[in-house]
């Protein structure tokens, strides 16, 4: 297994004394871009259900209808990727079986549960199984978060925020990819670009408790491409800033509000998309091995 050192960011113990890391942070690389593409996708099929039904009163819409095809296909499609990661893709199903002590497992059956779900809000008349359907979406972006959160190993997974920047990355994305599609169909935007600029203020809030949860030294040598350069510019100010000011003005400018609606869609999928990629690729590194002390004191005989 290839691996890309970092360079560590030492911390004295309170003692003053420094810490002497035997094996170095090092980025993981048993989760790639098949990984970036599951929870991406996963992400953006589930977000998009949730804010149609929420901006639809989950009664009958044609953007929930939409949604309700092209979120769970979206949702299969990152499973698909996922799955010719591991090597051998037929053992997938053999992930079903360990539902309780797996997130991977329950990912996988709240994604059929939210297929089925969204498949039944188009045949059956009431609103439960619309209700129903985004229960399973929110809960699946949740577990998405999960994994992560539970994979011990990677200081900047393993905290708590982990799950909550999920879901409200999932329903960025999602608010994203709907006002595309609604923006494309000429139909009023207003009640959406609202609804959308909601989930960008509390998108960046919990993507701040984040990126500032830990004063540990691995957390923050991990948190940096995320926190620092390019890739913290193109997540905050191209996948947030940006897309909540041409929501702003696209609410404000009505003759123009599809084009710059439509910019602010495909930007907050990029956001997302990018930052996902990010977490995976770049923050996902293994904790350092470490002496707590530079300092080998003998022992009395």
């Amino acid at each position: 297994m290839n691996i890309t050192a970092a360079p560590p960011i030492p911390a004295r113990d309170s003692r003053g004394a420094m810490p002497v890391d035997l094996l170095p942070p090092v980025v993981q690389t048993l989760w790639g871009w098949p990984a970036v593409a599951n929870f991406a996708l996963g992400g953006l099929g589930s977000g998009l259900y949730v804010m149609a039904a929420v901006t639809a009163g989950f009664g009958p819409s044609p953007a929930l209808q939409a949604a309700a095809w092209v979120g769970p296909l979206l949702v299969l499609a990152g499973f698909v990727a996922v799955a010719t990661e591991a090597g051998r893709p037929f053992r997938g199903p053999r992930v079903l079986a360990h539902v309780r002590t797996s997130w991977m497992s329950r990912e996988l059956w709240l994604g059929g549960a939210f297929t089925l779900l969204a498949a039944g809000g188009l045949l059956v008349e009431g609103q439960g199984p619309r209700v129903l359907a985004t229960v399973a979406a929110v809960a699946l972006a949740l577990a998405q978060g999960e994994i992560l959160r539970h994979a011990r190993g990677v200081a900047v997974w393993a905290v708590p925020p982990v799950p909550m920047v999920f879901l409200t990355s999932a329903l960025v994305s999602g608010a994203g990819l709907l006002i595309v599609m609604e923006a494309w169909s000429g139909r009023p935007l207003d009640q959406l670009l609202g609804a959308a600029l909601a989930v960008l203020i509390v998108h960046v809030c919990a993507w701040s408790v984040l990126i500032t949860w830990s004063r540990d030294g691995a957390f923050r040598q991990g948190i940096r491409p995320l926190n620092e350069g390019p890739s913290a510019l193109a997540i905050v100010v191209g996948g947030c800033a940006l897309p909540a000011l041409l929501a702003a003005l696209a609410i404000a400018l009505p003759r123009l509000g599809p084009l710059l609606a439509g910019a602010a869609g495909v930007l907050m999928v990029a956001g997302q998309v990018s930052m996902k990629g990010t977490l995976i690729r770049k923050a996902g590194q293994l904790r350092p091995i470490s002496l707590p002390s530079e300092r080998l004191q003998r022992r009395s005989s």
